[in-house]
């Protein structure tokens, strides 16, 4: 069932345990089967006679696919290659974790991960059906953090530019990817949103959700999906409309520490545009030791959504991180890891949204 790619990963591991420091789940729960190098061992197991059962799959979902276990690895050892395959397995053999099970459920019935009614979604003013700009909201924002979509649109408006947020938008596939590997099914998703995106006109396609945005990078491409417009981070966008004179922040009078969320960080090697955003609103910003390229996950929304006790341990890790820089608050750019990481915090911390603080500095 598995592809040579997916093999040829499994077995590059050289059992150096490099990789275990740097796993959000594995630190936490202290479980060998939680480390990268254990999901290898199982997936050569299977291939050696060991049939998947029902722990196998369990552990294969005990990841947050962050690939921090790439970092640096000697044998190029992408552990994700193959826990995505053995998801897909998972599925197909039908013993997938029953909360999995859930989640995909709730995609294909209400279209959204939460099993949310579309009018749980962000209720939004008229807008055009068509605009050279469209803000993508993601299914987060839309449903579960709508302060910081309402941010976003706020902003967009401040500065002047002429977008649309689709009224019913649809999901580009990513959740349904982590949750079912790379199958036909997500490819259908997929293409459902890029015509989605077509029908409104756009030529430049701004995201908010850092996940939707690496997603629609490696995947759409590859897939030959043509989405005939450029795409651009939410973060990347208005840095450049602060940098262009569109938006004009006040000095905040404040300190913090700043979370770099997985697909900004290591997807997409973005990590610039949200630390001149901070800069731009005169906060100082005391960086925690794992950032950047190194930062630790804290977890996806899809993995709050069917193991909330594994990710709420992968939060509280990262607050773990937050108070050994001495500061009481830090800022996330990206709805999913607002949305996780506000699972945990601390009594005495804040947790604060990049967009809505600095929608909060524009007048």
């Amino acid at each position: 069932m598995f592809t040579q790619t997916a093999l040829k990963h499994a077995d590059a591991c050289r059992f150096c345990w490099m990789c275990r420091h740097l796993c959000p789940v594995g630190l936490k729960t202290g479980r060998e089967v939680n480390t990268p190098r254990a999901k290898g061992l199982l997936v050569s197991l299977d291939q050696r006679g060991h049939a998947m059962d029902a722990d196998t799959a369990q552990a294969m979902y005990e990841c947050t696919l962050c690939g921090s276990c790439t970092n640096d690895c000697a044998t190029g050892f992408e552990p994700p290659i193959f826990i995505r395959e053995a998801r897909t397995q998972a599925i197909v053999e039908g013993i997938a974790p029953a909360p999995v099970e859930k989640v995909i459920e709730n995609i294909q019935t209400t279209g959204n991960m939460f099993g949310m009614n579309a009018e749980d979604r962000i209720p939004l003013d008229a807008m055009p059906e068509t605009a050279e700009v469209l803000l993508y909201l993601g299914q987060t924002a839309a449903y579960r953090r709508q302060d910081m979509a309402r941010a976003a649109i706020s902003l967009m408006r401040k500065a002047g530019v002429s977008f649309t947020v689709m009224q019913n938008e649809p999901d580009t596939g990513c959740a349904l990817g982590d949750l079912m590997g790379y199958v036909e099914d997500v490819r259908a998703q997929a293409q459902s949103c890029a015509d989605a995106i077509h029908a409104t006109g756009a030529k430049l396609v701004v995201l908010l959700d850092s996940y939707d945005a690496a997603f629609i990078k490696h995947n759409f491409a590859a897939w030959g999906i043509a989405l005939n417009a450029e795409t651009t981070t939410a973060t990347a966008y208005f840095a450049n409309l602060v940098r262009e004179g569109r938006l004009h922040p006040e000095q905040l009078s404040m300190t913090a520490t700043y979370h770099d969320a997985t697909p900004l960080a290591r997807d997409l090697d973005e990590h610039q545009p949200a630390r001149d955003l901070i800069a731009a609103m005169g906060i100082s910003l005391k960086e925690m030791f794992l950032n950047r390229r190194m930062a630790k996950c804290c977890g996806s929304e899809v993995f709050l959504q069917y193991a909330p006790e594994l990710a709420h341990m992968t939060a509280e890790g990262r607050w773990d991180d937050v108070r050994r820089t001495g500061m009481t608050t830090l800022i996330a750019a990206d709805p999913q890891a607002l949305d996780v990481l506000s699972q945990a915090i601390p009594e005495d911390m804040r947790l604060c949204d990049l967009f809505t603080l600095l929608d909060s500095a524009c007048r």
